[in-house]
């Protein structure tokens, strides 16, 4: 079987709570590469991780929170004038993508990144209880709970034999359960401990609906302070930035 590599660029919260960087899992299969969310600090990551925006050819977002989605002008400032890019770049999204994308770029760098550029970029919707395929993986959306004014999907992504489940941000939700069913890894978020935040999970939550979770595996993503204080408590896997896999 094809080996799965995955790398954990950011792990943290919007805060950056412990000194992590946001969100940005990479899912590499060969030469292929897949982004679920691309935080802010996007470039930071990759130059830690010592990869290339180059190798990412898909991005995946759950949700057009900045922490999730507001790498991607970064991403096109280093394809432009570090990377030289050419390759195409596809990115999956929430309706609305494409202009918050824009607009994003066209906010944090004036002029710079109105293209053309010379490589191209795909926008692609991602639907509620729809599955998406494309290139070297599919990808099925389900809708999750993050706010009132955010549409917030949980993505189940099957590459090369393997089923990796992720929340995305949401509080306790029964798609979880449907997420997370027959998967090799479900990457969840845990904002906190004890103390339920609307839109987010926190632990002992978390731990009620274990039973309910059918996956292989679970790492803990988005995590705050609380989880830092209370870690000789926690008996799942915890991320940290950096933390490479091999499925």
């Amino acid at each position: 079987m094809t080996p799965l590599n995955l790398t954990f660029i950011g792990s943290g919260d919007a805060f950056s709570s412990g000194g992590r960087l946001q969100s940005g899992i990479f899912i590499e299969k060969q030469t292929h590469g897949l982004l679920l969310d691309c935080g802010a600090t996007l470039l930071t990551g990759l130059q830690r991780c010592g990869l290339s925006s180059n190798q990412i050819d898909s991005i995946a977002i759950s949700h057009l929170h900045g922490d999730h989605f507001c790498g991607i002008p970064f991403l096109f400032l280093d394809a432009l004038y570090v990377s030289n890019r050419i390759k195409p770049l596809h990115i999956f999204g929430p309706p609305d993508t494409e202009r918050r994308v824009i607009d994003a770029c066209r906010v944090f760098y004036p002029g710079a990144l109105d293209g053309p550029f010379p490589f191209t970029v795909e926008y692609h919707v991602l639907e509620n209880k729809k599955t998406t395929s494309h290139d070297f993986f599919t990808i099925s959306t389900f809708a999750v709970s993050h706010g009132r004014h955010s549409v917030a999907s949980a993505l189940k992504v099957e590459i090369a034999g393997r089923t990796i489940a992720y929340s995305g941000d949401t509080q306790w939700n029964d798609s979880l359960i449907e997420v997370a069913k027959g998967s090799d890894l479900f990457i969840c978020e845990c904002l906190s401990y004890n103390e339920p935040n609307p839109g987010h999970l926190d632990y002992l939550t978390l731990k009620q609906h274990l039973i309910d979770l059918e996956t292989d595996r679970i790492i803990l993503t988005h995590t705050g302070p609380a989880i830092d204080q209370n870690r000789q408590l926690i008996d799942l896997e915890i991320a940290h930035d950096g933390l490479q896999l091999q499925l």
